[in-house]
């Protein structure tokens, strides 16, 4: 069902200023606060761990286009949708239509990656990105398992929507982000998520 221009017009404007406050207390809170990702000095970070260290984000973008996507990108600009129906809607509907996918890539990396006693020879940085997109991955599946689990006509609702696509463009903003520090060869600092990862790997130790 199709949300009529104003209303979507009014969740639009609504979840962008949602957004901009949001940015600016990640700025004061970098500021402020101090770094909680452990530098590894003289670290060689390769090509290949760069390269590594993006795939593995795919599992948590289909999760939160499955969950999020679908409901709200209908409501965008026609360019914009057009643009998803040619690249990564194909994908989402192979995601859909094959569940057991999502949980054998999961145990697959987490077994090759994340285990102590993985078989692959141990890099940080992509074991950081690994663990990291594996949390995502469950964060997306609890808040899509939470909104669906809300009464439909919440969710069809105007706050529904803004819900959504809130919920959506956070998904997409920490993958992005975290895609592009990887491309850099730098650890992403997301709160409390990156946070997390690097305590669960300093545990493993």
């Amino acid at each position: 069902m199709f949300t009529s221009l104003p209303t979507l017009v009014i969740a639009i404007a609504i979840t962008v200023f949602m957004g901009c406050i949001s940015i600016a207390v990640y700025q004061i809170y970098l500021f402020t606060a101090e770094s909680y990702i452990t530098k590894v000095p003289n670290q060689n970070i390769t090509i290949i761990d760069r390269c590594g260290s993006i795939l593995p984000y795919w599992l948590p973008l289909l999760e939160g286009l499955q969950n999020f996507g679908q409901q709200i990108l209908p409501d965008y600009p026609f360019s914009l949708m057009n643009l998803y129906k040619k690249t990564l809607m194909p994908l989402v509907i192979f995601y859909v239509t094959h569940p057991a996918l999502a949980f054998m890539t999961f145990f697959i990396l987490y077994y090759l990656f994340v285990r102590a006693k993985s078989p692959i020879p141990d890099r940080p940085f992509i074991r950081f990105n690994v663990l990291q997109s594996i949390l995502l991955f469950l964060i997306n599946s609890l808040l899509g398992a939470t909104f669906r689990a809300l009464p439909i006509e919440f969710r069809m609702s105007l706050y529904g929507l803004m819900l959504c696509n809130t919920l959506f463009w956070f998904v997409l903003s920490t993958i992005i982000y975290s895609v592009v520090r990887s491309i850099q060869g730098k650890y992403a600092k997301i709160p409390v998520i990156s946070q997390a990862v690097r305590i669960q790997i300093d545990n493993q130790q």
